[in-house]
């Protein structure tokens, strides 16, 4: 590694060029990992999903890429727009059978919007159906020119399951390294970015983070502007106790006096004092609906893993519609489920929503005893299903009208006590034997009554539509006479979905 020192003796050398894999849900983001490298930490998540924010470092031609693997959900759409600022250069993923999709836009957009540099990889390229230069084209329309179209933008037809232009791929990742002369402050107080962090059982606050310049070691003082520390585990991405670590590298730190949110730049200070004079209150926001009196709430305590987990629910709760039901979060945070959580929500009637979380013994005992609704979750978009079901049972039916059709009254054939046959032609939709009926004269609503038989061509019928003539039996108190317009309804109990 080459190193260049200046007169106040910091050396900047090269470092390890940071990737963020970008795309849509299912295109092949970490099959496409796995391919660059027998990743034996990426286990598959459940559903499919990467659910976090994981980062991994291989070597290839005596030099290292760090990468970083991205949610394919919508719902982290805010952990991807992250996960793209902490990198130099962002691949979009791009299942060249099915072509741009609404996440591919997304991707595009964070890639933008971070300044990073792009290469577009076309994966199943192994497929019959593959069609890489439709896609090429498609990219167009997002203003993605790639260089076989005249562009800039480099793009490779990779295949995760053959590995099939993978060496290509990583081949281009270093070529842009070089001309982009990535370098770093290689010594002195180290920084890095967080790009997940959980309450871990044993370790505690922890982070994975990517450094971006200087070093770390273990037992440094640390903090960011929200939490401050001391590093007690310190270890690689495979899970290895390391001493130090340099810019590129991605590593996992423990030692915080509480979670650090995702995005924090993490530094290393002199001493507690110092790194406590950088400190600033940390909260998620969450935003609540104004409440009146008569509206319809779902009142919600939420534990989760890991903040990212924790932001990607906040972001998707916000995408439900809350018109007839409001979503009312009184709690919100990472860590098990205890005794607090349970009481609050008992005291509260609120759904308590676990994500990927453990409940303590004391708050298991709890709810075994008391009458709490308890749901866990794995997966994001079985946890808003879910709520918006709740949402449903909340909702009461309610009737609602359904007008049916109209009739000009032609003749008045009998008339008794709250009771008339009259004849008449249907001039729009239709009239059914059990409706409601409005009598109208010049306009205005006289009153209502029913369609108790009715007849067509001297036949008992239930229905007679439009242009057809009627005989309606009409019972009411209101006289029906020739010239006036009958509007039939009916009413329905409706039960709205969320």
């Amino acid at each position: 590694m080459i190193k260049k020192q200046n007169e106040n003796k910091i050396e900047v050398a090269k470092r390890p060029p940071v990737v963020v894999v970008l795309g849509h849900i299912d295109h092949g983001k970490t099959s496409l990992l796995m391919a660059i490298k027998d990743f034996r930490v990426l286990n598959k998540e459940s559903g499919g999903i990467t659910q976090h924010v994981g980062a991994y470092q291989i070597e290839y031609n005596n030099q290292k890429i760090t990468f970083i693997d991205t949610p394919g959900h919508e719902s982290f759409s805010a952990i991807r727009s992250r996960g793209a600022k902490a990198a130099d250069i962002g691949i979009l993923v791009i299942d060249a059978c099915e072509g741009i999709k609404k996440q591919t836009k997304e991707a595009i957009k964070h890639i933008k919007e971070s300044g990073i540099i792009p290469i577009v990889a076309l994966n199943k390229i192994d497929k019959e159906n593959a069609n890489p230069e439709k896609v090429k084209q498609e990219l167009l329309a997002e203003d993605i020119w790639v260089e076989s179209l005249g562009g800039k933008v480099p793009s490779v037809e990779v295949s995760a399951k053959t590995k099939q232009g993978i060496d290509s791929l990583l081949e281009i990742i270093l070529l842009i390294a070089e001309i982009e002369n990535i370098e770093a402050v290689s010594n002195g107080k180290g920084e890095a970015v967080v790009i997940e962090s959980r309450l871990d059982a044993k370790k505690g606050p922890t982070a994975t983070a990517i450094i971006t310049e200087g070093l770390f070691e273990r037992g440094d003082f640390i903090g960011t502007s929200s939490v401050t520390g001391k590093i007690k585990t310190f270890e690689d991405f495979n899970g290895k106790n390391i001493a130090k670590a340099c810019p590129g590298d991605p590593v996992s730190i423990s030692g915080f006096s509480e979670v650090p949110s995702v995005g924090e730049i993490i530094k290393v200070y002199s001493s507690f004092d110092e790194s406590n004079k950088n400190i600033k209150p940390k909260e998620i926001l969450i935003k609540n609906p104004i409440i009146k009196e008569g509206d319809k709430v779902l009142n919600l305590v939420i534990k989760t893993d890991v903040i990212g987990s924790l932001e990607g629910i906040l972001e998707i709760l916000k995408t439900i519609p809350q018109d007839k039901v409001k979503i009312n979060i009184l709690k919100a945070e990472v860590g098990d489920v205890n005794e607090k959580d349970v009481k609050l929500a008992k005291t509260s009637n609120a759904p308590l929503v676990a994500f990927r979380v453990k409940i303590d013994k004391i708050a298991e005992s709890i709810i075994q005893n008391t009458k709490i609704d308890l749901y866990n979750f794995d997966i994001i978009y079985d946890l808003a299903k879910s709520i918006r079901e709740l949402m449903d049972i909340i909702l009461v039916a309610e009737k609602e009208r359904i007008d049916v059709g109209e009739v000009d009254v032609l003749a008045i054939f009998r008339t008794e006590k709250e009771k008339q046959i009259v004849g008449g032609k249907v001039i729009s939709g239709q009239v059914e034997k059990g409706l409601k009926v409005e009598i109208f004269r010049d306009n205005e609503k006289l009153g209502e009554g029913k369609v108790i038989g009715l007849e067509n061509a001297k036949k008992k019928v239930d229905i007679v539509h439009k242009d057809s003539e009627a005989g309606i039996l009409y019972q009411g108190k209101i006289r029906v006479e020739e010239g006036d317009v009958l509007r039939f309804y009916k009413e329905e109990f409706v039960k709205y979905r969320i």
